[in-house]
């Protein structure tokens, strides 16, 4: 990170500035990493919130909803609505970095 940047207010302008001269389709993606970031933290903090033994109650209710014939139904229909969004050309590639984490592209 640049040591020139001190603050979040700093670090917004100096965004807004990029953006600025980005073209669209870039201005996106850096939308969607930012997002990305987003959710990534929130993630995190869900994770440090939860104790074990919740994460481990969450994780048999979702177990027996994946093995029920209504979470295969579910699966299913999600599915079918991604391959209708790739088809349509709505999809981007999922690229990871070497820690396996997503990247933008």
């Amino acid at each position: 990170m640049d040591s020139d940047l001190a603050t979040n207010r700093d670090y917004e302008q100096a965004i807004v500035e990029i953006v600025r001269v980005l073209p669209p389709s870039r201005a996106e993606q850096l939308f969607d990493f930012a997002r990305f970031l987003e959710a990534q933290i929130l993630s995190e903090e869900l994770l440090l919130e939860e104790s074990s033994g919740e994460l481990e109650a969450d994780n048999a209710r979702w177990d027996a909803l994946l093995e029920s014939d209504e979470g295969q139904l579910i699966l299913e229909n999600l599915a079918h609505e991604a391959l209708v969004e790739h088809r349509a050309g709505r999809t981007k590639p999922m690229i990871s970095n070497s820690e396996g984490r997503l990247a933008p592209e």
